[in-house]
């Protein structure tokens, strides 16, 4: 039988990379018990597969990973509850087990898919640092109102021209404390959508099954400002949220769409660093029939 794992990444281990965090979970898994199925060879390894691996220095409620057990079937109802509380047993400070699910069996003559190959979709939260609030909430505001915003992205073969706003699907604004005119909500960790063309399930507010209860742990403060996106994440689209960030410091500094599009970076004078913002990954997503929806619902 086959498992995805939902877990939560925060506090110091976001300077942990992504191949660590893959070590760290296999040992985890042998000490915890859980009877995982190797692959046969000269060299066995643990079956599993992660999900699209997180940049460093984020933080995350939303990373997943399957992996597949030498059982056939779960002796027991409540077993996948079990393996969770085997594997947070086993886990340090920084790593959350969110929940464990029994992925369906395969049909014969399917294809396998993972949770890497099923990924189309992300959701992120950005919170300016103190200071940069005023000028990130304009930036966002003229940001929602574009239809396209083109930025250079560089890969290993090169760079080229991405249109960042066309693979934004929602932007939400979590108000806090922070007063801004086009904000209508006046209630703290309530969501005001400045644009949702209804692809995602996207919150009305940050409360259970978001993770924000367990994001108090990382850099997140009560009562600050946050931005939320989702964006297209898949193999074909993929917006980061670099790129979104990036996005919305160049509007800040007065970067006009046409040379963003040129790549130009705003200049040192214009009072925007680099690092005025802190990441935060709260989902990944599927397509199911045209809409987006959590990873966890197989």
């Amino acid at each position: 039988m086959n498992i995805r794992v939902c877990f939560a990444k925060y506090d110091r281990l976001r300077f942990l990379g992504h191949l660590d965090v893959m070590r760290y979970f296999q040992h985890a898994i042998a000490r915890s018990g859980i009877p995982i199925a190797y692959s046969q060879g000269f060299h066995p390894h643990m079956i599993m597969s992660f999900a699209q691996p997180l940049a460093l220095s984020m933080t995350s409620d939303g990373e997943y990973f399957d992996c597949e057990l030498a059982i056939e079937k779960a002796p027991s109802d409540d077993y996948a509850a079990e393996l969770a509380k085997s594997l947070q047993g086993a886990m340090c400070d920084g790593f959350y087990i969110r929940s464990v699910t029994v992925l369906p069996e395969r049909e014969p003559n399917t294809r396998k898919q993972t949770g890497m190959s099923q990924i189309a979709g992300a959701m992120y939260l950005c919170e300016p640092l103190p200071g940069f609030e005023k000028p990130l909430a304009d930036a966002l505001a003229s940001f929602a109102g574009l239809q396209s915003y083109c930025i250079e992205k560089k890969a290993k073969n090169g760079t080229r021209a991405v249109d960042v706003r066309a693979g934004v699907h929602a932007i939400g604004v979590v108000k806090g404390d922070f007063p801004n005119d086009f904000l209508e909500n006046e209630d703290r960790d309530s969501v005001n959508y400045l644009s949702d063309d209804g692809v995602f399930s996207v919150p009305e507010t940050l409360g259970d099954g978001w993770g924000y209860e367990r994001s108090e742990h990382s850099l997140h403060r009560d009562g600050a400002l946050r931005f939320l996106f989702a964006v297209d994440a898949g193999s074909e689209n993929n917006i980061s949220a670099e790129l979104i960030a990036t996005a919305l410091r160049q509007i800040a500094s007065g970067v006009t769409e046409e040379s963003g599009a040129d790549g130009e970076e705003p200049s040192s004078d214009a009072g925007i660093p680099e690092r005025c913002f802190t990441l935060h990954r709260m989902e990944l997503y599927r397509n199911r029939d045209g809409h987006m929806v959590s990873l966890s619902e197989c």
